[in-house]
């Protein structure tokens, strides 16, 4: 310690220590902050109607949806999320989820929206739901994890999504992960049926 003060002084001591925070608040940065995300300030859901419709999906959806994954590895993201969901389903008591490939097709398209309109509202201003009105009646969005373990923390730790999430009488869903520029997008869909 006594050479460095005798080079640098203490003002360069100084001058080095203030250099290494800097360098470390930005690696910090780097890493950390720009893997932050978040959730909307609200859920979506609906009430399940009394008797079950025409629980179809339009095939065009369907087609948009599953044209919109960009590649096997957001598809196991998406399924390992739901995984972590029904774990936290069956620490409260209540039954997993089964995956729907119609509602991963509606999640996706829900990812796909969301760069531009990150809200329950879609970007031709009509609500969440009309995507497929028949099944869809619960919706959770995050952006910004690059993980099935962050997205579905940030869920659990908003009362809003995370009543969703533990809705009993919900028995279906499809999650959807769409990369706009480096920043993921979260949709996730549920239905009683």
């Amino acid at each position: 310690m006594e050479k460095l003060m005798e080079k640098f002084g203490k003002k360069g001591i100084f001058a080095i220590l203030i250099a290494a925070l800097a360098v470390v608040a930005i690696l910090i940065y780097l890493t950390v902050g720009r893997t932050k995300g978040g959730v909307t300030d609200e859920t979506a859901i609906r009430n399940q109607p009394k008797a079950p419709g025409d629980l179809t999906v339009d095939q065009n959806v369907i087609n948009a949806g599953n044209a919109a994954w960009q590649g096997q590895s957001y598809i196991q993201s998406a399924q390992s999320a739901l995984n972590i969901v029904n774990q936290k389903r069956s620490a409260a008591g209540l039954s997993a989820l089964r995956w729907d490939d119609n509602l991963a097709a509606c999640a996706m398209v829900r990812a796909t929206e969301l760069p531009s309109a990150f809200s329950h509202t879609r970007p031709n201003g009509q609500d969440w739901y009309t995507l497929a009105p028949n099944v869809m009646y619960g919706e959770n969005l995050a952006y910004g994890y690059t993980s099935p373990d962050a997205a579905v923390n940030a869920w659990m730790n908003s009362p809003a999504h995370k009543q969703n999430i533990l809705t009993p009488n919900f028995v279906s869903c499809g999650i959807g992960i769409y990369n706009a520029n480096g920043t993921w997008y979260w949709g996730q869909e549920f239905s009683y049926y």
